[in-house]
């Protein structure tokens, strides 16, 4: 308890230097929030993007009620398939005057429907993976009267990519900014143990521990980081509000949601780079037993 009163006192009376401390550790947990924010999002979206990409199987016209029975059933076999939809020829061309719309003359002079059957398939998001669904897509090229499967392969392939490019980048800033503020918590208590040195030397003289000297340090450093994660998570709830603000020009972001566990124990994750910071800065101090 002693410890504790310690250094709430050296708080107050250093408070200005502590108030620095504050606010340039909460920016780095701002940031570092942030990113989480940016990720969690990313894996959100990219989660689910599987279910965007469709399977189109083209079927002959030659399509026999067998044959489309048969592909059928084989979906519905299948544990990674979501779910299908049978397009006739002539579901195809109402479709297609529907996307047309005003342009939709340009069919009138077709006496034909030139448009094929179609299954259009959506994969499971749980269950994605790229081997089976390409082995997915092997086995229904392979089925009798299938003309042609269309899969945005490629297209899925490079925004995988980039949601991976952008998890290293972001696991890289977290990384960075937990160090700078660790690196300011060492900073400070090492400011603040330079500044207390008279009175160190007093305890020292006194009899006092190596543990018993350092512990309102290790403290003070805790509570900064603690007071720091408290308004970073002050400052990233106003900033997803402002974010997802009524007037917002991009839809898009009203979806973004924001990970409250993490949130939550921002302050905590502050306490514990606080008391990391102090423990290797009080570490590497050099001064007597007593």
């Amino acid at each position: 308890m002693y410890s504790l009163r310690l250094a709430l006192k050296s708080l107050w009376h250093d408070r200005w230097i502590n108030l620095l401390s504050v606010i340039t550790i909460a920016t780095g947990l701002f940031i570092l929030g942030v990113v989480v924010f940016s990720l969690y999002n990313v894996e959100k979206i990219a989660s689910h993007m599987p279910e965007r990409f469709t399977i189109n199987v083209f079927l002959s016209n030659k399509a026999t009620d067998r044959d489309i029975k048969g592909l059928i059933k084989y979906l519905k076999r299948s544990p990674i398939v979501k779910d299908y939809r049978y397009i006739s020829k002539e579901d195809a061309l109402k479709e297609l005057r529907r996307s047309l719309k005003d342009a939709a003359y340009i069919l009138e002079g077709i006496d034909e429907n030139p448009l094929f059957p179609s299954v259009v398939v959506r994969i499971k998001s749980s269950e994605f993976d790229k081997n089976k669904v390409m082995e997915l897509i092997d086995r229904i090229k392979g089925m009798s009267r299938v003309d042609d499967v269309i899969y945005a392969a490629r297209l899925f392939e490079s925004i995988e990519k980039l949601s991976r490019g952008f998890r290293l980048l972001g696991l890289g800033i977290i990384l960075l900014f937990s160090l700078s503020v660790v690196f300011v918590s060492y900073s400070t208590v090492k400011i603040l143990f330079y500044r207390r040195n008279e009175e160190i030397e007093i305890y020292k003289l006194l009899g006092a521990t190596k543990g018993f000297i350092r512990s309102p340090f290790i403290i003070e450093g805790s509570v900064l980081g603690a007071l720091g994660g408290c308004l970073a998570s002050a400052a990233i709830f106003g900033f997803v509000f402002i974010l997802k603000g009524y007037n917002n020009p991009v839809p898009f972001l009203a979806y973004l949601k924001l990970p409250m566990p993490f949130v939550a124990v921002l302050p905590v994750v502050g306490l514990a780079l606080g008391a990391a910071g102090s423990t290797i800065a009080l570490g590497r101090l050099k001064y007597q037993d007593a």
